[in-house]
């Protein structure tokens, strides 16, 4: 084998293997993510309530300390349809997390509010949160969880820049 061709298949395994690399990270992302949520429920197993899904939380997130929130809003930040959102709100209504309100200047329209109840169910679950963090920093050095967190929150800004979702830095 030449130098060139050497140059070349090094090149040449070195892509294979970071795009190797790129789709690990990915799986890496969506596994971890999946024990997490998995780890929460198992130690709620015990409830009666059922369930929420993260599309939930993260509805629920963002209504925190606004009273101005539409569903099409609500709908847009999540990246999802008006009629899912509203599958998603009901079931939050149902849960005693939201309430509807009217729109404080358009009579047509309906605002959703934080419930106290979902308020206290959030307060819980930063806790829970924060429980679970606090072990992931033993597991690996709050440095390096720090790392994850900047390195997470920055590629979720440039998309931020990319998409009408919005930012989720102050709201998630």
């Amino acid at each position: 084998m030449t130098p060139a061709s050497l140059t070349s298949t090094s090149a040449s395994a070195a892509r294979t293997a970071d795009d190797d690399n790129a789709d690990e990270l990915v799986i890496l992302l969506i596994r971890t993510v999946k024990a997490i949520v998995e780890r929460l429920r198992a130690e709620r197993a015990d409830q009666a309530s059922p369930p929420m899904t993260v599309v939930h939380g993260l509805a629920a997130r963002y209504l925190v300390g606004r009273d101005d929130v539409t569903a099409v809003e609500l709908a847009r930040y999540l990246g999802i349809t008006k009629q899912s959102t509203s599958e998603v709100v009901t079931a939050l209504e149902h849960a005693g997390i939201v309430r509807r309100a009217p729109h404080p200047t358009d009579r047509r329209a309906r605002v959703l509010l934080l419930s106290d109840a979902g308020a206290k169910k959030l307060a819980d679950g930063r806790e829970r949160w924060k429980e679970l963090e606090d072990d992931w920093a033993a597991l690996v050095g709050r440095d390096q969880l720090d790392v994850v967190r900047s390195a997470l929150a920055a590629y979720l800004d440039a998309e931020g820049d990319r998409h009408v979702t919005g930012d989720c830095s102050s709201s998630c």
